[in-house]
């Protein structure tokens, strides 16, 4: 008898083991808009056609947790082109244009990318200015990069290490920063989002009109596949999270230790555990 009810209660608890984890999952976070921020490396002027996007940003509004949500993607990052062949992911859009790297992007993260806008970092200077600069701490090996890419010549560089008040030129001296510690892509793109961090917070004090006259003073030297009201109704979607306290998220693709170091050709290149980053990439998204 008790050699036929055991069974019985091993099928029994196989049956209830799917469902009780499947009640464990986290709800998926359905009220996510995904746009891709991409930025032209160099200091032209204007927009080049066969740009690299040396920085590569995806912005996650997040009306559900109230959260804006900027995830870098490395550039140096290896991922499968539209053709299936691997390449760098500062390279897609190169070859590829807006559909290509939105297309990889979409595949390896599982998202919809509602749009991409390419900037040309130049024209982000003024809108620093216009927001009154941005104080960061500095050590001294950025210290010395940073005299090193303006040649010692800007009334306003830093005395030295410490705390900085940053105009727009020097900021952008700042985030285009490698010389320092291990010089990897990892720093410097933390070194991005901690500017566009402090350029978030002093939004918070515009209006949606002054925040559109900030949009207005950038659009010169970008390129997009979003229509202007799809510009319009992100930045409103955008401005409702900002006046409703939203936090300010950084998150990075690839997460540490979900990579190795490899190459692509003969360029060296960060080999992507793209499977684990996209569980954690969805992880993070789903929780407060």
């Amino acid at each position: 008898m008790i050699k036929r009810i055991i069974p019985m209660l091993l099928c029994m608890l196989a049956l209830l083991l799917p469902a009780a984890a499947l009640g464990e999952q986290t709800e998926e976070n359905t009220q996510l808009t995904h746009y891709l921020l991409l930025g032209q490396d160099g200091y032209a002027e204007e927009i080049v056609e066969d740009a690299r996007t040396d920085t590569i940003v995806i912005v996650s509004l997040d009306e559900k947790y109230n959260r804006v949500i900027m995830t870098s993607v490395l550039r140096d990052s290896k991922i499968k082109n539209p053709n299936g062949n691997d390449t760098k992911a500062n390279l897609l859009y190169r070859y590829f244009g807006f559909d290509g790297i939105i297309g990889c992007l979409e595949r390896e993260l599982d998202i919809e990318i509602e749009g991409a806008v390419l900037i040309n970092f130049e024209h982000v200077k003024p809108v620093i200015d216009a927001l009154g600069g941005v104080d960061i701490e500095i050590d001294q090996a950025e210290y010395i990069s940073i005299r090193n890419i303006l040649l010692g010549k800007d009334p306003n560089m830093p005395k030295g290490p410490g705390m900085t008040h940053m105009t727009g030129r020097i900021a952008l001296a700042y985030m285009r920063t490698r010389a320092t510690g291990s010089g990897s892509d990892f720093e410097r793109t933390q070194r991005q989002r901690k500017v566009v961090g402090q350029l978030f917070d002093k939004c918070r004090d515009l209006s949606l009109l002054e925040l559109v006259g900030v949009y207005n003073q950038v659009s010169s030297g970008m390129k997009m596949n979003l229509s202007a009201m799809d510009i319009l109704g992100a930045i409103s979607k955008g401005y409702g999270l900002i006046a409703a306290g939203a936090e300010f998220k950084e998150y990075a693709v690839p997460q540490k230790g979900t990579y190795s170091y490899g190459t692509v050709g003969d360029s060296s290149a960060l080999e992507v555990r793209w499977k684990t980053n996209r569980t954690r990439f969805h992880e993070m998204l789903n929780n407060p």
